[in-house]
């Protein structure tokens, strides 16, 4: 939990800008060294940031989708935005840096309507990509 706590507190500070984004959730393991996650969410757009066996993930999702399903790798989401692939799903400097600059632009993409259906239909055409290029 700490090193999302410092991470949202340090590199992703911008989220709190004008009181937009808020903490709505948290979950602590003491299983699998300290597994946790903790969701921020605005009106336009949900984050959970899962640490997982000491790695740290970003998962995306819009608030009409409901808590519990349809959540999206950051990958998947900068891939979609960019145009780019990346190899790993773990939070690093780009990740960072993408939602620092286009945040507003992955938050229209998860807009209730039409931009939402759009947006879920590409998603799941790059996860079918994603796989087919780590599987075959």
């Amino acid at each position: 939990m700490k090193e999302i706590l410092m991470l949202l507190a340090g590199e992703l500070s911008f989220v709190w800008k004008d009181g937009r984004y808020r903490i709505t959730g948290s979950e602590v393991s003491s299983s699998f060294c300290g597994n946790a996650w903790v969701v921020v969410a605005s009106d336009a757009l949900r984050m959970r940031f899962v640490r997982d066996r000491g790695q740290l993930f970003l998962d995306l999702q819009a608030p009409a989708c409901g808590e519990t399903s349809e959540w999206y790798s950051i990958d998947l989401v900068f891939r979609l935005v960019t145009g780019r692939p990346k190899r790993s799903a773990e939070i690093d400097a780009d990740y960072i840096g993408f939602l620092r600059d286009r945040l507003h632009e992955v938050e229209a993409r998860f807009a209730e309507g039409d931009a939402l259906a759009a947006t879920k239909t590409e998603l799941a055409a790059l996860k079918k990509i994603r796989a087919k290029e780590m599987f075959g």
